[in-house]
């Protein structure tokens, strides 16, 4: 498993989202893994996009009944497959439905690192083309043997140059960096 992954695939987030990982193989329903994935993701959008619904899966002052009602009421609407249903009423039951965010990003990351691909953050100080993405996608795939797909952020602030974040290995080209580092050197001397 390389670096930019194994981030959210460790402790406990990491063995439930392995856990349906292996449940979900068990299927005979061809891309059910997939399908798995995508209904997760969907869950998770929802979380983040609702403040309210966010703070009632981190709560402990919700009791695990008044979670899993909601939350039945959320996957009815939303029309997921029996296994995430089953899945997220034992995470209420146990008192761990805070934890479904970082399951989602475990069983996504995992099943990247199946497909042999992965995610990398580019932050950038102006818009790049097409073109350099792809420049920078090629180098990355062929540096780390997967397939991976840029996200792009621009955010002037660090002046030029580009940072690149791929789990929790980061590479800070910016400019704001090395002038940081020039007024260090010459505190120093």
């Amino acid at each position: 498993m390389d670096q930019s992954t194994e981030d959210y695939v460790v402790g406990l987030p990491g063995r439930y989202a392995l856990s349906l990982f292996e449940l979900a193989q068990e299927e005979e329903e061809k891309d059910f893994v997939e399908k798995i994935d995508q209904e997760l993701l969907t869950v998770g959008d929802i979380i983040n996009s609702n403040n309210d619904l966010s703070a009632l899966i981190k709560s402990p002052i919700f009791s695990s009944t008044e979670q899993l009602s909601l939350m039945t009421d959320i996957l009815k609407k939303i029309g997921v497959s029996p296994m995430i249903n089953n899945f997220i009423g034992v995470l209420c039951e146990n008192r761990r439905l805070s934890l479904l965010p970082n399951i989602i990003r475990a069983f996504h990351a995992h099943l990247l690192v199946i497909n042999k691909k992965a995610t990398a953050k580019l932050i950038t100080a102006k818009p790049i083309s097409d073109k350099q993405k792809g420049q920078i996608e090629k180098i990355l795939s062929d540096h780390f043997d997967l397939e991976v797909d840029i996200n792009v952020e621009v955010n002037e602030e660090i002046l030029g140059g580009l940072i690149v974040q791929m789990g929790s290995k980061m590479i800070d080209s910016s400019l704001l960096t090395r002038l940081k580092s020039i007024k260090n050197v010459m505190n120093e001397a």
